[in-house]
């Protein structure tokens, strides 16, 4: 049976467990088949019978390379909120031989551990200090999460009950997921709160661990393979602590042959402010060289501004249909506004749907034309209603329930705003990207796993902009945000009004939105609120990541008086929010910033996120957004209320000679033989809203702090850096 993907959430917590194909001949002790049922009340009572914590127990072990420092009893601080604050994972013998073996790259992927491999994570959520000396409270566990292999007799397949599953691929493979709190084990008794969160462990982490299809779905280890992750020996929150030698002095390359005329390349391509409809290529220098003989900050620049003439070339009104589509053609003749009755260029993109319908196992779109109406949505109530774009996610990254959850979150992690609405998601792809997924089977359904087509999950290699000699644009992606807009009820004359007023301050689009879980649509005005453009270059084969949203989204963290669509200053917050992950159920959690909320609390179903920025805007971006802005304003564009965040790119991601450097410097470091992520720290409020943690500062306070980026988030796992096919294994709108 093939493994595809899942994941468990946890109170404090997830844990998954993942790997592929060559198994162990066991020079170990089996669990006998048939010895653990895969259900959650088995294996709970077999594991206290095992006494696994036990460190003078020789038959478990700590996940190898997940400790600190050199003691065995470490605790590892996780990244993620929707983890425990604090975590020890443990291992069997058979999965720790096997482990031995996949840590030390012996197997080759697709890997696939043993059955009778059990991953147990404990999940700790109290205060540890920065020498990492035990809290009294840490004492036991909040949560136990984990990952069990049952023998192959119980053809096992934890997405089974889904809609996902097609009958032939196991979307999580064959491993049972497992969830139950501590205090089940003092009473030998599943909970019915462990109980109600077990039936959704299934479903709820799947966009979290479905891209290690390549390590058995096992994230842990998925970072430990995978060259792009970015590896570390620190302690985590030392990662917060800039290194030394960050001008790139280091970097050997040969000095531009008349440097003042690259200087000035450089400086008239920053301040060209200019509102374009031609799409730009790529940067025009090598940014190595121009980080080394310029300046990082002069680099950063040039990359905003590179961000910026993409925004604008993308929301350019796009051709109208005269009579067929030309989509992703900017209209030239019309200048550039916003809230045209046109569609945008990137509007006119293909959506994961389109390309994508896993449900049907017989589908392959080699054949599909780029120029085709939009589909069709198949249910009743999905057709012949006037709209203007389709949004059919929930989450950023898909969930294959019920397609909620933000990056990383699980089902938990949809953002609510102040008005109780969800924010809603689309993802969709230019032409180059299109027809490098339809070529050689890579739409088919049958070849689909969460990180890439079957049989190229290492090969992917989507065309950057000097590959792309049709259309010159390299391969992209753009993912957008929306706000449901409410108005006064019963009260058309009133509703107009603020409909004008909300059209001056966003991009408003009547949207039809599909909700997978009632197989419905209906139509509403949605206001941008964050857009991603990710954008695979000859300078950046690792790719350009840009992020927009609008200005209003959320204050700096800190503000007491700021306000925010996403932001309640009268709301009050618990004093130690750094205490408690996602799922706990104390009273005030709402009012902690950042936090994915518990959906399964009644008290939290809808309750608006409390969303603050963890990283203020720097110089380079202000400087870029204050001259765009001032463009916008004269023609009375709502884009004026837009705001650049900032540009993620490679440093060093090509080498001089024209191979590209495929390895992640250690600690984000800059070294000749590696790339590095520049900044090392990105996040849109609205799109990555809790990807955030907790470090002491200089005074011992916990601190929060934006702990993730676009590059190492989707190096991590992702096929060629994208996770298009994570979205299209879980994609279920069906189209005529």
């Amino acid at each position: 049976m093939k493994k595809l993907f899942v994941c468990i959430a946890v109170l404090i917590g997830i844990v998954v467990l993942n790997s592929c194909n060559p198994r162990l001949n066991g020079h170990y002790t089996e669990i006998r088949e048939g010895e653990v049922n895969p259900d959650i009340q088995s294996v709970m009572t077999y594991l206290q019978e095992q006494d696994y914590s036990n460190p003078k127990n020789p038959n478990w072990h700590l996940f190898p390379g997940t400790d600190v420092s050199s003691g065995s009893d470490t605790l590892k601080r996780l990244g993620l909120a929707v983890h425990g604050r604090w975590i020890r994972t443990y291992v069997n013998d058979i999965a720790n031989e096997f482990l031995k073996l996949a840590v030390d790259s012996t197997i080759t992927q697709p890997l696939d551990f043993p059955p009778g491999s059990f991953i147990v994570k404990q999940n700790y959520h109290a205060k540890i200090d920065s020498t990492h000396t035990e809290n009294p409270l840490l004492k036991a566990p909040g949560a136990i999460t984990l990952l069990y292999k049952p023998y192959p007799k119980y053809n096992y397949c934890a997405t089974a009950t889904l809609e996902t599953y097609n009958g032939v691929d196991c979307y999580g493979g064959d491993w049972f997921y497992g969830f139950f709190f501590e205090k089940d084990v003092k009473t030998s008794n599943i909970s019915a709160g462990s109980q109600g969160i077990q039936n959704h462990v299934s479903s709820f982490c799947v966009n979290c661990h479905a891209p290690a299809f390549n390590t058995d779905y096992v994230r842990t280890l998925d970072d430990i393979r995978n060259p792009f992750s970015e590896q570390s020996d620190t302690p985590y929150c030392d990662r917060f602590i800039t290194p030394p030698d960050m001008n790139g002095s280091s970097i050997i390359t040969q000095e531009p042959t008349d440097l003042a005329k690259f200087s000035e390349t450089v400086e008239a391509y920053v301040q060209d402010s200019k509102l374009s409809p031609k799409l730009p290529s790529d940067v025009p220098v090598d940014p190595t060289l121009a980080f080394k003989y310029l300046s990082p900050e002069k680099t950063q620049e040039m990359f905003n501004s590179y961000g910026w003439k993409s925004f604008i070339a993308l929301n350019w009104p796009n051709k109208k249909n005269t009579p067929t589509p030309q989509r992703g053609e900017a209209d030239t003749s019309l200048p550039f506004t916003g809230n045209s009755k046109n569609s945008t260029v990137w509007e006119t993109y293909k959506p994961t749907f389109e390309v994508f319908q896993p449900g049907n196992i017989s589908w392959d779109p080699v054949a599909q034309p780029w120029n085709q109406k939009p589909p069709v949505i198949v249910e009743a109530s999905c057709k012949e209603v006037p709209h203007d774009f389709v949004i059919t996610m929930e989450s950023k990254t898909r969930d294959v329930l019920n397609e909620t959850g933000q990056a990383f979150a699980g089902t938990f992690g949809y953002l609510v705003d102040q008005d109780r609405k969800k924010v809603r998601y689309e993802v969709l792809f230019n032409r180059t990207e299109f027809e490098y997924l339809i070529s050689n089977g890579r739409a088919a359904s049958l070849n689909l796993t969460p990180s890439g087509p079957k049989g190229e999950v290492n090969t992917v290699n989507f065309p950057d902009t000097k590959a792309d000699t049709l259309y010159n644009e390299g391969a992209m992606e753009v993912k957008s945000a929306w706000k449901e807009l409410v108005f006064t009820e019963n009260n058309p004359q009133k509703e107009a009004e603020e409909l004008k007023e909300a059209n001056e301050k966003f991009f408003v689009r009547k949207a039809l939105i599909y909700d997978s879980e009632k197989k419905a649509c209906r139509v509403s005005y949605m206001a941008l609120v964050g857009l991603h453009i990710a954008r695979k270059t000859y300078f950046a084969p690792q790719w350009i990541w840009i992020t927009f949203e609008h200005k209003d989204n959320a204050p700096d963290a800190g503000d007491k008086d700021g306000k925010g669509t996403f932001y309640n200053p009268d709301l009050p917050s618990l004093t130690d929010c750094d205490e408690y992950p996602f799922l706990a159920g104390v009273s005030g959690i709402e009012g902690c910033p950042n936090v994915d909320l518990n959906r399964f609390d009644k008290g939290l179903k809808d309750a608006p996120n409390q969303i603050t920025r963890l990283v203020p805007l720097t110089p380079e971006a202000i400087k870029l957004n204050t001259m765009f802005q001032a463009e916008l304003k004269k023609i009375g564009s709502p884009f004026a209320n837009y705001i650049l965040v900032n540009v993620q790119w490679p440093l060093n991601g090509r080498n001089q000679n024209g191979t590209v450097n495929k390895i992640n410097c250690k600690d984000n470091t800059i070294g000749n033989d590696c790339f590095s992520a520049r900044p090392r720290f990105l996040r849109n409020t609205v799109i990555e809203s809790f990807m955030t943690t907790y470090c002491d500062d200089e005074n011992g306070k916990a601190t929060q702090r934006s702990n993730r980026s676009c590059m190492t988030c989707h190096g991590a796992a992702g096929a060629d850096l994208s996770y298009i096919w994570l979205d299209a294994v879980s994609q279920r709108v069906k189209i005529e």
